[in-house]
């Protein structure tokens, strides 16, 4: 028994096989991508751990857990710097109204 399609089956191996090597470079190309977003978001937003983020998400990918945590990692907002700002500003502010008391209390002694 003849197959109609039997001549052209050496040349659908050779268009499956591209296919699947194609998938499977797709597929390595979005592993990597995803392996390297928490660290890109990370240096986006200019996160001071932005290194650590990036190793948390490339070994976080197989387990998938430290990946979601990468990603939140590198997502959160830090305020500590603003907020060392506004307490370097207000010690200051401090200082000069101390110093100003001071200076008004041995004005009038």
């Amino acid at each position: 028994m003849e197959y109609a399609f039997a001549g052209i089956g050496p040349a659908l191996t050779v268009v499956v096989l591209i296919f699947l090597i194609l998938f499977a470079l797709v597929l390595l190309g979005m592993i990597v991508f995803l392996a390297a977003l928490p660290g890109r978001i990370a240096r986006s937003r200019q996160h001071p751990q932005a290194d650590a983020v990036n190793i948390c998400g490339w070994l976080g990918l197989p387990t998938g857990v430290l990946w979601v945590l990468a990603m939140v990692w590198a997502c959160y907002r830090s305020d500590a710097a603003r907020d060392n700002a506004t307490v370097l500003q207000q010690v200051a502010a401090l200082e000069s109204a101390v110093t100003a008391l001071e200076s008004h209390q041995k004005g009038s002694a």
